[in-house]
Order: structure tokens, then C-alpha cells, then sequence
């Protein structure tokens, strides 16, 4: 367990309310206070949640947080609080519910979805009645707080001493009931009492604006979510968006226990007061599940890079053998040989230019960043939701299909290197980009029912990807 007295870890920046004159927010200049100066006077037993008993006692435990709701309660009475977060966290063993009042720390916007937190506590109360909104019915061992105006109770976040490991395996890892697909939860599944989806993120989308039916102004932003068989959304609410900021596209695991759902032209789900949302659990069905999401989206990317860790270029550019494949001969070495690498030529013609098309689109350029495709008449663009600019690649749809006597290669699916796409268009991508759309027509008009020959490289490795990769064209 991290040390107690480490309680700089309590500390992470957000939006500033007030600048004084230590050039700190007054909110973090307040929770950095109370966390330096607050050291345990009491003698407090380390517990696990599920060993908890309703009563006075003096336990600290440990968990992360799987859900929390912010519940501004404005006052003008000094030094009384201003609101409190409904906070549900969870260790391998439960999940209890912590009410955290606050007054000059704004722990709404400090909190997300997977933090490390420790807790000191002097009683567990049991919330009898969920229609009373002490506890949910997922979580109905409580503790109310108030570090800022009782000395026996603090609230850390673990952010500096979290190294991922702890806490990983929720629902003591493999006794789950209630798990199912995707598929089986939106084919009424969502009944079910306690079900568990093991989902992946796709995609995340941009934060909005919108104004409910009371007249307040919130924000949400949607996570594109899915497993092996069937895709979803999964909508996050105000304070709840910056957990996503940290979430990576093919990568993140969510384990999402009793989730909110509505249905009308899209599959929604969200957060109900029981949701769970476990991140990256540590089990062999996440595993699994961002094992596939990977190929996938090495499959579905719109663009790659070129693999040029994979091939060696100089070498099958001076080998004294070269080898001209047909199409239909890459297949069936592919499917006879499918862990070996080959290299070789490949004449073909193009029986489609979309030049001119795409550019009218602005998509002349292309790539992904936050599992989205971006598209643009320029080589750099900003990724609407993380804010970083991404360097644009030629969008390889700019080509139809390529042909030869034997088979077909499907518009985008050919994966050029910088070197091939400046000899088959005779300039750069950052001459393309400025080039004039009458000469583009006259290019597009040039390129159509060409006769070239390509250099390839083709790997399926372990991803079987698929794709041919051309390192070289010739006229």
C-alpha cells in the first residue's frame, strides 16, 4: 500500500477558478494544503471492502473508482459545504459508496473512472433504502466525509504511485455471472440483474454541448465501443468526459457491470447508479478482447504507414532474382504459407483514378488518430478529439481497383510507401496538395487504364492483415 505519507499524490491540475497570488488555483492551492498538512492521529485498521461492518470504526482501505456522481450544492454560509461526489469504489473483494463533501476542493473535476484512491474513515453506515439515495443497491455500505472540516477523514488520489497493477481483477476474476457478449446483452440481455459486458474502445468522439429539459447546460461525449460480436455507443456525462481523455482506441478494455440502456436509431448505453465501469481489468477475457480489437483495426485502418521495420527495401531493389507474381499466385501462397514473408513485382493496371473526386471532398489526405479517420487537403491536421496535430498520408483511395488477368485488388487496401506514391504521381505529398485541380484532372486522366509494375512486400505475420505493401512503381 502507498505510503501515507506521501500525500502529494492527492495533487493533479485542472481548470483554474481563481488565480491568487502563489500563482496556484484556489482549489488546488486548497487540496494541496490539506493534503500536506494532514497526517492519521488515530490508530486505523487496513481493511478490505468486503470485511466491512456497518458502525463506528477507524479503517482505511484502498480500491478504485468505478463510478461517482457530482452533486453541487451551492451555499453562501462560509466554510459549510458547497456540494458532495457520490463516489462508488470498488477492490477485488466490493464495492462500497463514499459521499465526499467538499468545500473549496472541486473533486468533480479532479476524479476519473479507474483512479487509485485511498480512504481513512471513522464509520460505515448501510443504506437501507436505495429510494433514499444514501447507496445504490450495487454499493449499500456507505461513509460520508468531509475532510475539509473533520481531521479523522481524508481522501487520497493515487496518481504518481499507481503503477496499474492493483485492483485489476474485479469480481474476484473469473467469477462473473451475468458476463455476455455484446450481441446477447442487446438482444435482451440488458434484463438481466447484475450483467457484465467485456468491451473494447473503438472510438471516442469530440466533447458536446447540449441543454437538458431543465434549462442547465451539460456535456457528454460518446465512446464507440464493441466486442467479437456486435458494436455499441457508451455515452459519459459532465463530469464523467475526463475519464475518456485517457482511454486509447483498440487498446482499453472496459469491464461495465448493470450499464444504463436505451435503444433508438443507435444501441446507447451509459451509467445508472449501479454501473460499474472497471478499466483494463486483468483477466483472460480482456486479454482476449483487446487482442482482437488490435487486428481489427490494423485491418480497418484507413491508412497505415508503410512497414518499413518489416522489409528490407535495398535488398529486394538489388537482388539479382526478382520475381514477377500474378495476383492470383499471392493468394494461394498466402493461404499455403501464411507465417512467411515475400517480396516481389506485381503488373497491374489501374482501373480507377478518384483523384479530383477526393479532392472536392477534402479527402485528399487521410489517417487516424483517437480510433477516427481524419481526412484533409493538407499533410498536418488537428485530431478534433485529443487536440494533437497528425501528419496526413496520401489516402490511398485516391486509386480504384487494381487489375491483372487473374484478380483484383479493392480500392484502398494497397498500402504505398512515400517513395512509391511520389514515382507513381511524380511529386510529393506536399506538392499534391498545392498542385492546381486542372493539372490534378489532367494527372487523374493520365493514371487511368495504366500499365505498372509494383514492388511488394506481403507479411501476414501474426495479425493477417492482408494488405499488399508496394515499395516501388515502375512505368
Amino acid at each position: 500500500m502507498p505510503s501515507v505519507s506521501g500525500p502529494l499524490d492527492t495533487y493533479s491540475s485542472s481548470t483554474p477558478e481563481s488565480q491568487p497570488e502563489d500563482g496556484l488555483p484556489t482549489s488546488e492551492q486548497a487540496l494541496l494544503t490539506q493534503s500536506m498538512d494532514w497526517q492519521p492521529s488515530l490508530d486505523y485498521q487496513e481493511v478490505s471492502i468486503a470485511s466491512l461492518q456497518p458502525g463506528p470504526q477507524y479503517i482505511t482501505l484502498m480500491g478504485r473508482i468505478v463510478n461517482f456522481y457530482d452533486a453541487p450544492k451551492p451555499s453562501k454560509r462560509p466554510k459549510t459545504a458547497q456540494g458532495y461526489v457520490k463516489i462508488m469504489v470498488a477492490d477485488d473483494t466490493g464495492a462500497m459508496t463514499v459521499r465526499l463533501w467538499y468545500a473549496d476542493i472541486n473533486w468533480g473535476a479532479k476524479l476519473r473512472l479507474g483512479m487509485l484512491v485511498s480512504i481513512w474513515t471513522v464509520h460505515v453506515s448501510h443504506g437501507s433504502s436505495e429510494s433514499l439515495g444514501l447507496a445504490p443497491r450495487a454499493a449499500p455500505l456507505f461513509t460520508s466525509m468531509f475532510p475539509e472540516g473533520e481531521r479523522h477523514c481524508h481522501f487520497m488520489i493515487h496518481e504518481r504511485s499507481d503503477d496499474g497493477t492493483m485492483f485489476k481483477q474485479p469480481f474476484k476474476a473469473g467469477n462473473m455471472p451475468g458476463l455476455m457478449t455484446l450481441e446477447q446483452f442487446l438482444d435482451g440481455g440488458f434484463h438481466v440483474d447484475e450483467c457484465k459486458l467485456m468491451v473494447c474502445v473503438k472510438n471516442i468522439g469530440a466533447r458536446k454541448n447540449f441543454t437538458r429539459n431543465s434549462g442547465e447546460s451539460s456535456e457528454l461525449i460518446t465512446v464507440g465501443i464493441f466486442d467479437d460480436t456486435a458494436e455499441a455507443t457508451f455515452t459519459l456525462y459532465d463530469s464523467l468526459c475526463s475519464s475518456a481523455t485517457t482511454w486509447i482506441p483498440s487498446h482499453t478494455v472496459l469491464l461495465i457491470a448493470s450499464p444504463r440502456f436505451r435503444t433508438d436509431r443507435v444501441s446507447r448505453l451509459s451509467l445508472g447508479a449501479n454501473t460499474q465501469v472497471h478499466i483494463d481489468p486483468d483477466m483472460a477475457d480482456a486479454r482476449f478482447v483487446r487482442a482482437l480489437s488490435q487486428r481489427l483495426s490494423k485491418k480497418e485502418h484507413v491508412n497505415p504507414p508503410f512497414p518499413s521495420e518489416v522489409f528490407d527495401v535495398d535488398t529486394a531493389e538489388t537482388a539479382v532474382v526478382r520475381i514477377l507474381f500474378k495476383l492470383s499466385e499471392i493468394d494461394e501462397f498466402a493461404r499455403s504459407n501464411p507465417r512467411e514473408k515475400v517480396m516481389g513485382y506485381i503488373s497491374v493496371i489501374i482501373a480507377g483514378v478518384h483523384i479530383v473526386t477526393n479532392y472536392k471532398r477534402n479527402m485528399l489526405m487521410g489517417t487516424e488518430c483517437c480510433g477516427m479517420p481524419i481526412f484533409a487537403n493538407s499533410t498536418t491536421e488537428k485530431c478534433r478529439h485529443c487536440g494533437k496535430m497528425s501528419t496526413l498520408r496520401i489516402n490511398p483511395r485516391i486509386l480504384g481497383n487494381i487489375v491483372d488477368e487473374t484478380g483484383q485488388i479493392e480500392s484502398g487496401k494497397l498500402i504505398f510507401s512515400n517513395a512509391a506514391w511520389e514515382q507513381l504521381l511524380g511529386r510529393t505529398a506536399e506538392q499534391l496538395v498545392s498542385t492546381p485541380l486542372e493539372v490534378l484532372t489532367y494527372l487523374e486522366h493520365r493514371l487511368m487504364y495504366l500499365r505498372l509494375t509494383l514492388g511488394f512486400g506481403l507479411y501476414l505475420g501474426d495479425d493477417d492483415i492482408g494488405r499488399l505493401a508496394i515499395w516501388t512503381v515502375k512505368m
